[in-house]
């Protein structure tokens, strides 16, 4: 009886007794599977890197490879398989399909996308970019709905107002939309932020800040007309008009104020009388 060929024993014997063709290169850039990834898309993508080392025929030689490149928890689920249940590569598919269809992350929905919204503090532009981001990883959502999800997550209405003005169609329309509008606000912002600083005026010493104790300012209080303020205003004429001699007094001025003559009326008489 002929020896039990190696590999594990849920692979038939015709994929086990499989020779390896010659040159074969085996794939160097595939992940070890572990269940997270869609095991259609995973096992076509190590299919075809198979088939770029060498591999041809039906895919046993590939299948037969395929324990090298699972994971120590998806390597110990092949093992414990029933014997003789994949024949072919058709079988392999639905088996992993089976199994690893509840386990591997799914992309999300158009739901998923709604709850992406702008935050508070957040420019345009990052929230754009945080949008696409999200976007890319939910490549199968219709443009109605990427449009919607934006709008209806952004807190700018003047951007609302401009895309209800140009009625984009498409993902790349509502994007050069969007850029463009966050380019005008930014260079808007910039500008007058500038002119500020250009035409900020410095602070009174009332406004600004103190530079120390405050003095008072207190009202001078204004005296009543006096005679002597009279005097002095005239002895201060009579010197400016008289330059050559001496100064004169105040008290000369007094004396010389107090023998002037006086006019009087008399009620009696028409004459007027001189008093010295």
């Amino acid at each position: 009886m002929a020896p039990e060929p190696p590999g594990p024993r849920v692979f038939s014997r015709a994929i086990r007794s499989t020779p390896l063709p010659s040159p074969f290169r085996p794939p160097t850039s595939i992940a070890k599977y572990n269940g997270e990834t869609k095991p259609e898309l995973w096992l076509a993508d190590f299919r075809l890197a198979c088939q770029l080392g060498g591999a041809r025929g039906d895919g046993r030689a590939i299948i037969r490879q395929l324990p090298l490149f699972l994971s120590d928890t998806v390597g110990r689920w092949l093992e414990e398989l029933p014997a003789d249940l994949i024949h072919d590569w058709v079988d392999l598919v639905r088996v992993f399909e089976g199994n690893f269809k509840g386990t591997y992350i799914r992309p999300g929905n158009s739901w998923d996308l709604s709850k992406c919204k702008q935050k508070s503090g957040e420019t345009l532009r990052e929230y754009a970019r945080r949008f696409s981001k999200q976007h890319t990883e939910l490549p199968h959502i219709p443009d109605h709905d990427v449009i919607l999800a934006f709008v209806s997550g952004t807190t700018s209405r003047d951007l609302v107002r401009e895309l209800g003005r140009n009625h984009p169609q498409t993902v790349d329309e509502l994007m050069d939309v969007v850029v463009n509008y966050a380019a005008g606000e930014e260079a808007v912002g910039a500008f007058f932020s500038f002119e500020g600083r250009k035409g900020k005026q410095p602070a009174d010493d009332d406004e600004g800040p103190s530079r120390g104790p405050k003095k008072s300012k207190k009202k001078k209080k204004t005296r009543p007309f006096q005679q002597e303020d009279l005097d002095d205003d005239l002895i201060a004429a009579m010197e400016r008009k008289k330059p050559r001699g001496p100064p004169m007094r105040a008290s000369s001025i007094r004396c010389w104020k107090s023998r002037a003559p006086t006019i009087r009326e008399e009620p009696t008489t028409s004459s007027r009388t001189v008093v010295c």
